[in-house]
């Protein structure tokens, strides 16, 4: 008995961790990418496909992944097996239907876009962790090199630091609805680079990026 609790103890601490990285509305992930300036990715599943678990229970746990996508993207799933729906795209689509927009034949498959939502390249199929790192930072810093080429080098690339001025619906907007954001009224001597951290403070918010912060948004109004 005690081993089956640590099993699924731990089953449900991986995909807490998965979850931590993945949102399921794509509308809000939409306007979180705009806000906090990353890149978009939309992964693509249905719930019986195994990669698609693999995709998440392996791949999105891995530490690397986990720190790229969190300093550099928002990462929302896109079901096909669900009723929810999306204006993102010029029209009212449901999820099946954004399948179709976007030519998905299989999953699963993460789409890139730039933070305004413009498609930037897609990757068909399941990625272990080693190779889905190389792709994030080939994506987020847009190399026009061919990835072939481009993953035969080293690259240790881990984020670009911002500090944003955001009005206070912004702020309040990220804070509702982005599970990595945070309040902050001081600085930390070791913050969490990782998160997001909105203040209204100017010089709170030039300290935590000389910290070493990713996405700083300042509040100004």
């Amino acid at each position: 008995m005690k081993r089956f609790l640590s099993i699924a103890l731990t089953v449900f601490a991986l995909l807490s961790f998965a979850q931590s990285v993945l949102l399921n509305n794509v509308d809000i992930a939409v306007r979180l990418a705009r806000i906090e300036q990353k890149k978009l990715a939309i992964v693509f599943t249905t719930q019986t496909c195994p990669y698609c678990t693999k995709l998440k229970n392996e791949t999105l746990t891995d530490r690397t992944v986990k720190e790229l996508i969190l300093a550099n993207f928002i990462f929302v799933e896109a079901m096909y097996d669900t009723n929810k729906s999306t204006e993102t795209f010029g029209q009212r689509m449901s999820y099946a239907q954004l399948f179709n927009y976007f030519g998905v034949s299989g999953v699963p498959t993460t789409w890139f876009f730039s933070s305004e939502a413009t498609p930037l390249m897609y990757l068909p199929g399941y990625a272990p962790a080693s190779t889905f790192a190389q792709i994030l930072r080939y994506v987020y810093q847009e190399i026009k090199e061919d990835f072939s080429q481009y993953a035969k080098k080293k690259d240790n690339f881990a984020g670009e630091r911002k500090l944003l001025r955001v009005t206070k619906e912004e702020a309040d907007f990220v804070l509702q609805n982005d599970p990595n954001a945070l309040l902050v009224a001081s600085t930390v001597e070791k913050p969490d680079v990782f998160k997001v951290h909105i203040t209204n403070d100017e010089k709170i918010a030039s300290k935590l990026i000389e910290l070493g912060v990713f996405r700083v948004l300042l509040v100004t109004d």
